[in-house]
């Protein structure tokens, strides 16, 4: 057993096709096939099957793949950090974001990065904000800027950077728009179109599981603009991040008003692994991000 074994089995456990992992490898079917039958010659246990229409991973092969992931992503990043080490003018950092600090904080961080650093290149991944975490756990991201809700975990350091308040959303004329203050059961007759799945909907059922409370739901998409501009139509209330609306509150296309009895404990942060060296490279875009935050 060795790294390019290794490497060719997580490749194939991942894509289940030959043709892929050569392709990717720049390597011929038979070779990617020879090494795989080499793995499992030399750990003497069969590690997947075929059948008529799929490859099936048997139990050792779930687990090899497990340890095969950990190296390859372990591997990965050391060559990361080295080169970081050995030039802190060149290399390249793989960031990760939810989608609020992608869209409204990380643009000018990006900006002034890499206006400061042109021979870095940054490799951003945006999903949500729980897919980020384990991105990061595995090795696959540098750092992530992630909005979160007293987020902890042992292995991560969490640097909270600016509060993401929610606040309810609603179109200019409606009439909840002239309350001083909207109250729990203002919203019982209302119709709400939220996010799908994300930190945001996670609040918001948190939030409706304490206080006990249910809301209409008439629509669930997963793209922020999309909310918003259904929003705007009348379509119907939403609940989210005070900085994705601002600019349309200012404009007059949208007003907000305070969730009732939401707690304000919501933030920005700044997420690495602890055990993650940081770099003249890392350290410098960090840097960035304080700045420009």
């Amino acid at each position: 057993m060795n790294l390019q074994q290794l490497d060719i089995f997580n490749r194939f456990a991942k894509t289940r096709s030959v043709t892929k992992v050569a392709k990717d490898l720049g390597l011929k079917q038979p070779t990617v096939t020879f090494h795989l039958k080499k793995l499992e010659t030399s750990l003497g246990i069969t590690l997947y099957e075929r059948t008529s229409d799929d490859v099936k991973l048997t139990a050792a092969g779930v687990t090899l793949n497990r340890y095969a992931n950990d190296i390859m992503s372990l591997l990965n990043e050391t060559k990361r950090v080295m080169n970081d080490y050995q030039s802190s003018t060149r290399g390249e950092l793989f960031i990760g974001a939810s989608h609020i600090p992608a869209n409204f904080i990380l643009p000018p961080v990006f900006s002034s990065f890499t206006e400061e650093s042109p021979n870095i290149q940054l490799s951003v991944k945006v999903e949500s904000t729980p897919t980020i975490l384990e991105f990061i756990k595995e090795k696959q991201l540098d750092l992530g800027v992630v909005s979160e809700q007293l987020l902890e975990d042992a292995t991560l350091e969490i640097r909270r950077l600016v509060p993401d308040n929610l606040v309810l959303v609603m179109p200019p004329t409606h009439p909840l728009a002239e309350k001083e203050e909207v109250q729990l059961n203002d919203l019982q007759t209302e119709r709400f179109i939220l996010h799908r799945k994300g930190s945001t909907r996670d609040v918001i059922d948190q939030w409706l599981v304490k206080e006990n409370h249910t809301l209409t739901i008439k629509m669930e998409l997963t793209n922020i603009e999309a909310i918003r501009r259904m929003v705007m139509l009348g379509s119907g209330l939403s609940i989210l991040s005070k900085r994705a609306v601002e600019e349309d509150v200012s404009l007059g296309k949208l007003r907000i008003a305070e969730v009732p009895l939401l707690e304000k404990n919501r933030y920005i942060s700044l997420v690495y692994r602890k055990d993650r060296p940081i770099t003249p490279i890392l350290q410098r875009f960090i840097t960035a991000i304080y700045r420009n935050v």
